[in-house]
């Protein structure tokens, strides 16, 4: 229904606004304990002016914006709790309705995309392949020999030290390698040395037949994707990029969506050091590193996804759109112009 523009209206419109901002000026006290209620915080002191922060806590602390009223009336000004983060958008109102584009899903190509070689007789392994491909396989396998070749040239070996007796990698034993890792994920252990523990309680010999102990640890203390004699600066997530892209890159390759998508949060439970570790209380493991990600609603396949790294976020900002719709319009750019349907929870949502 169209909506007229009349005199009573706009006053009663401007009222409201005026009397709202009232209840959006509030102390210091209160700011900290309405971000606190919403569950998501930081646990440094260095993602206090994080722009995914200051995002949820736009109610009380957003920036002015001006927002039109209805039919080009006069613009009004109202906190960034209304208009977002910049403070030159505009809002334009109009009495007439709004009609969307009307696009068709073509379902045709969706599913199992070309790319992908696996057939009706493939096996597991063959499925994890397409995503840890040889090639990807091999380029850790370089940088892993390289690095720990440094780390012995660098440091003095003791006859004791488990290094000391270090011999190159190849490709089929950092498959094991890994294999081993999704093991350990399904029969989780106190220690890593239980794993091979001879005691009647915790032994499984499936360990010990993989790969020794020794060498198990040996591999995981030079475990490397990247050449370190390289820097890039203001890149946080320069030790783990090269293969986080490929990944990356497989996932949209290898599956192409249906018609429904979901973006979210998901947490990534890590309770190291990191610069740029969240702790979400309202999450199953609280600490980790979050990443916002792409998934296909009929399935669940996560078709892209995003680390979030606090201001050096890799996302396109949109001023217009603020960060959590960049986030979105990031997410979505392969996606654009084929009638998806989004879903998305109140974060991503706005004007």
């Amino acid at each position: 229904m169209a909506r007229q523009n009349s005199p009573d209206f706009q006053q009663l419109l401007d009222g409201y606004i005026t009397d709202d901002l009232s209840d959006l000026e509030t102390d210091e006290d209160t700011t900290e304990d309405e971000s606190s209620e919403r569950g998501e915080s930081s646990d440094n002191s260095e993602q206090a002016d994080d722009p995914c922060i200051a995002q949820q806590r736009k109610r009380t602390r957003g920036g002015e914006a001006v927002m039109g009223g209805p039919g080009g009336a006069t613009p009004t000004r109202v906190r960034g709790a209304a208009a977002g983060r910049n403070s030159s958008v505009k809002w334009d109102w109009s009495s007439t309705p709004f009609i969307p584009k009307q696009l068709s899903f073509d379902s045709s190509s969706s599913g199992i995309s070309d790319a992908c070689s696996v057939t009706d007789s493939s096996n597991e392994l063959d499925f994890l392949r397409e995503f840890f491909s040889d090639e990807l396989l091999d380029m850790i396998v370089i940088e892993t020999n390289r690095y720990a070749q440094q780390y012995l040239r660098g440091n003095a070996m003791t006859p004791r030290c488990r290094l000391a007796n270090w011999t190159d990698t190849t490709r089929d034993e950092m498959y094991l390698f890994f294999c081993i890792m999704l093991l350990m994920s399904h029969n989780k252990k106190n220690r890593i040395n239980d794993y091979w523990s001879k005691d009647e309680v915790y032994e499984e010999k499936i360990f010990g037949k993989l790969m020794s102990r020794d060498r198990f640890l040996q591999l995981l203390r030079v475990l490397h994707f990247t050449n370190n004699t390289i820097r890039v600066e203001n890149d946080k997530l320069q030790k783990i990029r090269p293969v986080m892209e490929k990944l990356r890159n497989s996932f949209k390759t290898m599956f192409k969506p249906f018609q429904d998508l979901c973006v979210d949060e998901s947490l990534m439970k890590w309770r190291g050091r990191l610069s740029f570790r969240q702790f979400l209380p309202l999450k199953r493991h609280r600490f980790g590193v979050k990443m916002f990600v792409l998934c296909d609603c009929d399935s669940g396949y996560i078709s892209d996804f995003i680390v979030y790294t606090g201001k050096d976020t890799d996302i396109v900002e949109d001023l217009q759109l603020g960060v959590s719709g960049s986030v979105v319009k990031t997410l979505l750019t392969p996606h654009l112009q084929k009638a998806h349907i989004v879903y998305v929870d109140n974060w991503y949502t706005s004007p």
